[in-house]
């Protein structure tokens, strides 16, 4: 499991569906712009990652 593909679709998978799994899902408009952000964050940080390797 070392592919960065992966890793980003788990953890996008977590921030987009773990809300849901633990039935605190975003209502406000700020809520869904911080899973947005939070999503983008890691579309940006991960490909910094695999230079790590």
């Amino acid at each position: 499991m070392k592919d960065p593909i992966t890793w980003f679709v788990i953890l996008v998978a977590v921030c987009v569906a773990g809300p849901y799994v633990f039935r605190v899902r975003p209502v406000t408009a700020r809520q869904r712009l911080f899973v947005a952000l939070t999503i983008a964050f890691l579309a940006w940080i991960l490909p910094l990652m695999v230079s790590l390797r």
